[in-house]
């Protein structure tokens, strides 16, 4: 397999071989058992019953992405737009692929349903154990899982565009045999800055119709991007969905319509502020376990407050609003929208895999039953990742397995590489502060403009709305809106901060900007479910249909930034500096926060049971070279009160691991409840696996062993 990567220090791009070697080093756990000496009838009844579990097992979807033999990047909608053929067959597989029968495993249909609803199997795994999705939201195998789901997804996709191809007349079918070479499914990157005069969510997103070249020749069609329906009516085994069970997916709807052009607008309005959460997750250079999930329990270190699921979760919840789709775990994956929002959260951990290369999948602890795993079974990075197979006789991928995205076939522009400089480069570029200024409504007030942010200087903080909750609380998803005043503090002030840190030496209102009007729905900027003047970011607790157990709560943590917004009133003189001595008086008197529901009414804060809020700010080191700045850990300012902001004492639940240590620390053994561990699973398996980087004579130029 030919892919391109640069050794560790070596200058310049060097094209290389890339060579996988995994070597299975265990497997199940009773393969490693002395079973006690048996009867001949016994023996007998097990055979019979491996006999019967193996051909049961048999003919499994051996998931290996693209199926072209090679590895190509993964490219930003945008830019996959600017490959007309490819688009062209892009849009033409995702229509056939969507119309693919039901009972066809690897139809839209079932390939979503896996995620959560309709809680059936997939992929000849037997009846599920738990009336559940598949997808471990909140548990320290979020990020590694999604990694085969999405080349389930591909696999598909290329499956179909191969179909697509085969229907063009045969004069033509070498130019899109052509086009098929390297087609990967796209992502969106919703944090980078639109390519300018360009709107925060793509029109390719947004529009009913597309126009697409077709053996017929060009026509107009239904854009797949759109949505995805159910038929007529929503099927019986979906159970009772959101808007009324209406049988296609919908975005911040007005009644039965999607209001894509709102979408656009909170994009927009909500992009600086996702832009600050990813640097940040980046310039952290924490331990990928902690980064990469949101389950609170192997969080409490503290060192950083969010996570990139965390921001996922914001994304979903801006995506469906109030009664969308994306705002409900169980049937988000139907939504077309889903697998380019997903697509780029694999993209940021893999470029966060090169900043943080030795680190992984934490140990943690089921916190809620699953479709395959009950609550409290332990995980680690070689626990299967059902019901993902990487051959038709059943093995499952682990995490181990898809560590390196070039075993699925494909990695993406910024880990092309495999560079430490290129991810910092790429980071910087993309999400680093300071770019033109977002205008809501009006070009000539000042106070109409959201500040983009400007470079950490010497004796900056960062601070962030810390919000912790139960991701399960209420049916659907609840949200925090945070709102900040601009009351000017006295820049003389050096009221005693309780924050450990040496003394200091010495946003704007949110109306929306023009909405794009490319897509025949509703314009309606009145009401954003909570968006209004002073707003500066929000987060999202991600839920399904159905309130979770509130006598096992999942807990977890996301942050609202609100560095940006502090550098703005810097920049117009209402704040003296960004040290905690300036920022906890002026948050005292300038910042807000309300809840809203799943229904868009307003929650009490304090009536929300396990959920706390806390500003938080950390010393940063600005940028040496090019290279990310340095954040410390994040203290809380307990003088900007708020409601629900009372000290409280996280309490470790039955389903809690250790929390993950520190680089340089002795690791901690973890506790297994009830005597359970990881390899007494079926599927476990203990796999090596040894990439070997070579020039193209042949010579080695490095290796890499996990």
């Amino acid at each position: 397999m030919a892919a391109f990567s640069t050794p560790r220090g070596a200058l310049g791009m060097l094209f290389a071989v890339f060579i996988l070697l995994q070597a299975v080093v265990a497997f199940q756990h009773h393969a490693h058992s002395h079973p006690a000496h048996r009867s001949p009838q016994a023996m007998d009844a097990h055979l019979k019953e491996t006999r019967a579990l193996l051909e049961e097992r048999a003919n499994n979807v051996a998931i290996k992405g693209a199926a072209d033999n090679g590895q190509y990047p993964r490219l930003e909608i945008r830019e996959l737009q600017k490959k007309a053929d490819q688009w062209n067959l892009y849009l033409l597989a995702m229509e056939r692929f969507k119309a693919k029968p039901r009972n066809d495993r690897m139809s839209y249909y079932q390939v979503a349903g896996v995620h959560g609803r309709p809680f059936v199997t997939w992929n000849n795994q037997g009846p599920v154990l738990n009336q559940a999705g598949y997808c471990p939201h909140g548990q320290v195998l979020f990020g590694s899982w999604h990694r085969p789901y999405l080349s389930v997804f591909e696999q598909a996709l290329y499956m179909n565009a191969n179909e697509v191809v085969g229907t063009f007349p045969a004069d033509q079918q070498q130019r899109w045999r052509n086009a098929l070479v390297g087609l990967r499914m796209p992502y969106f990157d919703w944090a980078m800055e639109p390519p300018s005069g360009q709107p925060a969510v793509p029109t390719s997103i947004r529009d009913r119709t597309v126009t697409v070249t077709k053996p017929s020749g060009r026509v107009t069609i239904p854009n797949p991007l759109y949505s995805y329906s159910w038929g007529t009516s929503m099927p019986a085994e979906m159970g009772s969905g959101p808007s009324n069970n209406f049988p296609a997916t919908l975005r911040r709807p007005v009644g039965t319509q999607n209001n894509n052009d709102q979408m656009n607008t909170v994009f927009g309005q909500s992009r600086v502020g996702w832009r600050q959460r990813v640097f940040a997750l980046f310039a952290s250079k924490n331990n990928w376990g902690l980064v990469s999930s949101a389950q609170y329990g192997v969080r409490t270190s503290r060192r950083n407050t969010d996570s990139f699921e965390s921001v996922h979760d914001e994304i979903h919840g801006t995506a469906g609003g109030n009664g969308g789709h994306m705002s409900y775990l169980d049937v988000a994956a139907f939504d077309p929208i889903f697998w380019l929002h997903h697509t780029n959260i694999d993209r940021m951990l893999a470029m966060h895999q090169l900043l943080t290369p030795n680190t992984w999948v934490a140990n943690g602890n089921i916190n809620r039953n699953m479709a395959q795993w009950n609550a409290g079974e332990p995980k680690n990075a070689n626990s299967p990742l059902k019901p993902f197979t990487k051959n038709s006789n059943g093995d499952y991928f682990s995490s181990q397995d898809v560590r390196e995205t070039r075993t699925l076939g494909y990695y993406y522009p910024e880990t092309q590489a495999r560079t430490y400089q290129q991810v910092v480069s790429a980071i910087n570029r993309l999400y680093g502060q300071g770019e033109r200024a977002i205008t809501k409504r009006s070009e000539d007030s000042d106070e109409d403009s959201i500040y983009p942010g400007r470079p950490f200087k010497e004796g900056d903080y960062d601070t962030v709305l810390s919000v912790v909750g139960n991701k399960f609380a209420m049916p659907g998803s609840y949200s925090v809106h945070c709102y900040l005043g601009n009351k000017p503090v006295s820049s003389n002030s050096t009221a005693n901060s309780t924050a450990p840190y040496a003394p200091a030496n010495s946003t704007s209102a949110a109306p929306y900007p023009t909405t794009n009007t490319t897509t025949p729905a509703t314009n309606g900027t009145s009401d954003c479910g909570g968006y209004g003047k002073g707003y500066v970011g929000s987060h999202t607790f991600l839920g399904g249909s159905v309130a979770g157990d509130s006598s096992a709560p999942v807990l977890v943590e996301g942050s609202i930034p609100l560095t940006a917004a502090l550098q703005g009133a810097q920049e117009k003189g209402y704040l003296a500096s960004l040290h905690p001595d300036h920022v906890e008086p002026y948050l005292a008197e300038n910042l807000s926060y309300k809840v809203i529901g799943p229904d868009g009414s307003e929650l009490d804060p304090e009536a929300i049971e396990n959920f706390h809020v806390q500003v938080k700010s950390c010393p940063v080191a600005p940028t040496k070279g090019d290279d990310l700045p340095s954040y410390g850990d994040y203290i809380e300012l307990p003088r900007a009160k708020l409601p629900a902001s009372k000290p409280w004492t996280y309490t470790p639940g039955p389903n809690d691991m250790p929390e993950v240590p520190e680089p340089g620390m002795t690791p901690v053994e973890p506790s297994y409840p009830n005597g359970s561990t990881p390899w007494a699973e079926e599927g476990y398996c203990v796999t090596q696996q040894t990439i070997v980087y070579v020039d193209e004579s042949g010579k080695l130029l490095y290796e890499e062993k996990f």
